[in-house]
């Protein structure tokens, strides 16, 4: 089953990878640091509250003792007003009943009875809701005995708005700190990946304008990373890493894909030559024909003068003769050189027709020994396409060996018929060769442009010439395709791109 995959560049992967650990750690960081600074302050508030609650009973004592109850209540709101913090402060007696209070509000029976301080006792804290002006607020209550409670207990009132008010500026300032470090590691994820992309999409780069044709000329270009700091500041010294490690194998698969690439030409060079060679075999015997006719003529001509050297007109004729036969001699024999020769593959402006003629003039023996019957459909302009003479040629010189090879074994029927014929569009030539040979069982057909693969009798194929017929056309960026009927004849369309130059 396949997975659905989706493209997310490697920047967005460090940054995401960045913001999950920095709100991770950030969140639990927080939560932490809450819980200490929380329990941190209420510590050191409650600490405070009590300190000031001993002075306050110490200051009380002895007014309470002589009933100095204006005394008492100046004591208490000077406190009040010393500090911010303090909500209330008021004293009960023994009984709990109120002596003396400097809060802004009547203090209630409820509030008197929340923190009860237990005979005893130090001192003891609450937490408690104080609604005030319809507002809650949480208020830290502690209760000191005066003078060991004989004289009752002294309640302060602490107010927690302070201490949340801190723990929320810490947290805030965390969090401050923490969207710095996101920012930053933001900006290091994205150098970060820049230095491991570039060098990346250089790699790519280089990969996606890899070409064959190219590289045996070009060879494959060879990639240099990391050798200035953003482009301008050049790097004397750095470590290397698996980034260069991938570099160098790259440069190194390249200059032996190239040297590869070199060899597979050569030995590509060399076995189109051979077929060339093993195909002019096949036609030798026309060749001799074609080269044994005009020498006869030649002989004849020259026997004619010797015998009567004065008859001028007579001997002017035989030298035209002569001179034609030479020119026959010389055409067959510079086709022949033309055909056998190893060249490169250069692309040229080529007249399709002419290299047809050039194959049917180097096959005309093969053509009459059978009584072959050569029809051709050619427009009657010029058609040129964009390739090499020499390989183009090969190509149909290959394709009418096959049609001759296929009505020879077909020797049994009447018609012997090899139809030639050219069409064109707009961007591609179309040349169709039709023959009334034995044919190929369609099952074969598939395989008959693979290396080494011959319906032919032994010893008289190589089996290459097809597969060789393929990797031509597809070099020049055309393409083959093959109909046959067993009994009837086959069909070979080659398309060629057509030439567009001026």
């Amino acid at each position: 089953m396949n997975k659905k995959q989706f493209y997310l560049p490697l920047f967005w992967k460090f940054t995401i990878a960045i913001i999950l650990i920095v709100f991770v750690f950030g969140g639990v960081n927080a939560y932490l640091i809450f819980q200490n600074v929380q329990k941190s302050l209420e510590k050191e508030s409650e600490k405070r509250a009590i300190d000031i609650g001993k002075n306050l009973a110490d200051q009380v004592a002895t007014p309470l003792l002589f009933e100095d109850y204006v005394g008492v209540q100046k004591i208490l709101d000077g406190a009040k007003r010393l500090d911010s913090t303090v909500v209330y402060t008021f004293i009960t007696d023994k009984n709990q009943n109120l002596i003396s209070n400097s809060s802004d509000f009547k203090v209630s029976s409820s509030l008197i009875k929340v923190n009860k301080l237990v005979q005893h006792s130090k001192s003891n804290v609450v937490l408690i809701n104080l609604i005030e002006k319809q507002k809650y607020r949480i208020i830290r209550d502690i209760a000191l005995p005066v003078l060991e409670g004989e004289l009752g207990t002294i309640r302060i009132g602490i107010s927690e708005e302070r201490i949340n008010k801190d723990i929320i500026n810490t947290i805030s300032r965390f969090w401050m700190m923490v969207g710095i470090f996101l920012i930053v590691g933001i900006l290091g994820a994205f150098s970060f990946s820049y230095f491991i992309t570039k060098p990346i999409k250089k790699i790519q780069s280089a990969a996606d304008s890899l070409e064959l044709n190219s590289l045996s000329d070009n060879g494959t270009p060879k990639i240099e990373i990391r050798k200035k700091l953003l482009g301008k500041i050049p790097i004397f010294f750095r470590a290397k890493d698996e980034i260069d490690l991938l570099t160098e194998k790259f440069n190194d698969m390249g200059f032996r894909l190239t040297e590869a690439y070199k060899e597979l030409k050569e030995a590509e060079t060399k076995l189109i030559q051979s077929e060339k060679l093993a195909t002019i075999g096949t036609v030798s015997a026309g060749l001799a024909h074609e080269i044994n006719n005009p020498i006869s003529g030649i002989k004849n001509c020259l026997r004619r003068m010797n015998n009567d050297p004065l008859n001028i007109e007579q001997n002017k004729k035989y030298l035209t003769l002569m001179d034609h036969a030479t020119v026959r001699i010389e055409t067959v024999i510079k086709n022949l050189l033309n055909y056998t020769r190893l060249e490169d593959m250069k692309f040229e402006k080529v007249n399709i027709k002419e290299q047809i003629e050039y194959a049917l003039l180097l096959l005309a023996y093969r053509f009459e020994l059978n009584r072959i019957i050569i029809t051709k459909n050619f427009p009657t302009k010029k058609i040129f396409v964009f390739g090499s003479k020499s390989y183009l040629e090969q190509v149909i010189v290959n394709l009418l060996v096959n049609s001759i090879d296929a009505i020879e074994e077909n020797s049994g029927k009447n018609s012997k018929t090899i139809a030639i014929s050219l069409e064109e569009d707009k961007d591609f030539l179309k040349l169709t060769i039709n023959d009334s040979g034995i044919g190929i069982p369609e099952k074969e057909l598939g395989k008959i442009f693979e290396p080494f693969y011959t319906t032919k009798a032994t010893g008289k194929g190589t089996g290459l010439g097809l597969s060789i017929i393929y990797n031509i056309v597809n070099s020049h960026n055309g393409k083959i395709e093959v109909e046959s009927k067993v009994g009837v004849g086959t069909t070979a369309y080659v398309f060629f791109p057509k030439f567009k130059g001026i």
